[in-house]
């Protein structure tokens, strides 16, 4: 796969999170304070409003972590570039997510002043385990540092040549 096919896979994933969110935003429905159980006890679509960055981290650090996104895009897009090509596929895929995840979510940040978070997980009702509400965007950043984290696992660790063999090369 080529470049232009990371920065489409970006543009994909980047429209499809602005899409969710808007519909979750302009939605006809009501939202309870519990959210819109979709799996009962297990997956609920549930408005929250951050300000801050995953896991609460940064409660009001919007702008702080709308410039963080937008280095982390421009050092992708820059790594993409300096690379050789064509780009093996799972890398396109693992540099396209988190690109197209922090555009979208430092979109909200600029535009809104907060990103929408919706999807839901729990287990049981009440506080017995409630995971951190997150959108689209957060998904395709995580699956894609996953991605890159699997990528620099199967590479082939490069071994120091010994001292005898250098000095035979001098």
């Amino acid at each position: 796969m080529n470049r232009v096919g990371l920065y489409v896979l970006a543009l994909l994933v980047f429209a499809a999170d602005q899409a969710t969110k808007h519909w979750v935003l302009f939605s006809h429905f009501r939202w309870s304070e519990e959210g819109l159980e979709i799996i009962p006890g297990f997956f609920a679509l549930t408005f929250s409003v951050n300000t801050g960055g995953a896991f609460g981290i940064l409660p009001h650090g919007t702008l702080l972590l709308a410039a963080a996104a937008g280095l982390a895009a421009i050092a992708i897009i820059v790594y993409s570039l300096r690379v050789r090509s064509p780009l093996p596929r799972l890398l396109v895929f693992a540099l396209a997510l988190p690109l197209g995840g922090a555009l979208g979510n430092m979109w909200d940040r600029i535009t809104r002043g907060y990103v929408i978070d919706f999807l839901d997980f729990h287990a049981g009702s009440g506080p017995s385990w409630h995971f951190p509400i997150f959108n689209l965007a957060d998904s395709a950043i995580c699956i894609g540092v996953g991605l890159l984290a699997l990528i620099g696992t199967r590479q082939p660790v490069s071994r120091p040549e010994p001292a005898s063999v250098l000095k035979e090369k001098l």
